[in-house]
């Protein structure tokens, strides 16, 4: 028979213990077994390091069609800030910046709405967006600039006999930078490149977790 003291006696589960005894699952929050490898509400494996989890995260449509959105905003915002950019007499970077960062916000924002659920997979996927768009713009920009030091040196080969003699006839100097001077531009340069590739990444990821932001505001509505 149980008495009333026994009952006392009893320990009291509180949902503290109850939380320590659980797996939760960082993308439903559902409280699983301690011994359990995948979520019983959503399917997905509990024990993942960091690039599993980016990987699952991965919407590969909703980052194509944030690639074609940012295809099309490139063509638009390169007409509109290279006039203003021209008439303001900026700097050439700037230029480059701002374009590739508003191309790459429109992007991330389209691949959140599209196929992201929360913001950290917004930023993830709009990240990753980006990247495939720094690469795909790097290779043709280094196609054209290939194409156009080939035909420029086929160019100076051919007209080379010309610039020999014209070269021994006139007694003209040529002055050069130098190489001290040279060689600090160069550092600039790559540093601002290397700003430039840092905001442009940071943009994708502020643009697809806006993006998710804008989908949630728009259901609530």
């Amino acid at each position: 028979m149980v008495t009333n003291t026994d009952q006392m006696k009893k320990p009291k589960t509180t949902s503290q213990d109850i939380d320590e005894t659980l797996k939760t699952c960082p993308y439903c929050n559902f409280g699983n077994n301690l011994q359990a490898q995948y979520c019983k509400k959503c399917g997905k494996k509990l024990n993942q390091n960091f690039i599993s989890r980016f990987n699952n995260d991965l919407n590969l449509f909703a980052v194509f069609i944030g690639l074609a959105v940012s295809c099309i905003v490139l063509i638009i915002s390169s007409l509109i800030v290279g006039y203003i950019i021209v008439a303001a007499t900026l700097d050439v970077s700037i230029f480059v910046a701002v374009v590739l960062m508003f191309m790459v916000f429109c992007g991330g924002i389209t691949t959140g709405i599209v196929g992201c659920d929360d913001v950290k997979e917004g930023a993830r996927n709009g990240i990753f967006m980006s990247l495939i768009a720094m690469v795909i713009l790097g290779f043709v920009v280094a196609s054209i600039l290939f194409i156009t030091m080939g035909i420029a040196a086929t160019i100076s080969q051919s007209l080379q006999p010309y610039y020999s003699s014209l070269a021994s006839t006139s007694g003209t100097t040529s002055t050069t930078s130098s190489t001290t001077s040279n060689s600090s531009e160069l550092v600039f340069t790559i540093i601002k490149g290397i700003l430039i590739m840092v905001l442009v990444f940071i943009s994708g990821a502020v643009g697809g977790s806006f993006g998710v932001f804008l989908k949630k505001g728009l259901k609530d509505l």
